[in-house]
């Protein structure tokens, strides 16, 4: 019998990851030019994941704290908060939320029992790399 058919194995616990990126992966534009050290080319690659251990305690209560910061008048008239803009008013988000708002977010966050991990790539370094393996192997891509 193979290890992965015993009827005596203990199934994994369930976990719940969320995974996104910032930056862009990109070396290269259509043309094969480098793109590293370029205008508007972000430096780093990073790829974060947060394992959260109740998410749906964590959505629900996310959910609670969006609405009692909609019926807030201090945020009436930030930009975001405006339903028709569907940043904020819809999904919190760091890029779109104004400080009062990620402070609010993060103070909940400390609630939770939450692991993050991530992995930063210098593109610089990574692009230096493929240049080295384009040197020694031509069919490396």
């Amino acid at each position: 019998m193979r290890d992965f058919d015993a009827p005596d194995a203990t199934p994994l616990p369930r976990r719940h990851c969320f995974v996104d990126e910032a930056g862009d992966p990109t070396l290269f534009d259509a043309k094969g030019h480098e793109l590293p050290g370029q205008e508007g080319c972000s430096k780093f690659f990073i790829l974060g994941a947060l394992e959260v251990a109740d998410p749906l305690r964590l959505a629900a209560e996310l959910n609670a704290l969006r609405s009692r910061l909609l019926a807030d008048p201090y945020f009436r008239h930030v930009p975001s908060m405006q339903p028709e803009r569907k940043k904020t008013a819809l999904a919190f988000h760091a890029k779109d939320d104004v400080p009062e708002v990620r402070r609010e977010v993060y103070q909940l966050l400390l609630q939770h029992e939450l692991t993050f991990f991530a992995v930063v790539r210098d593109k610089g370094r990574v692009l230096e790399y493929v240049r080295q393996r384009n040197r020694n192997d031509v069919v490396y891509r």
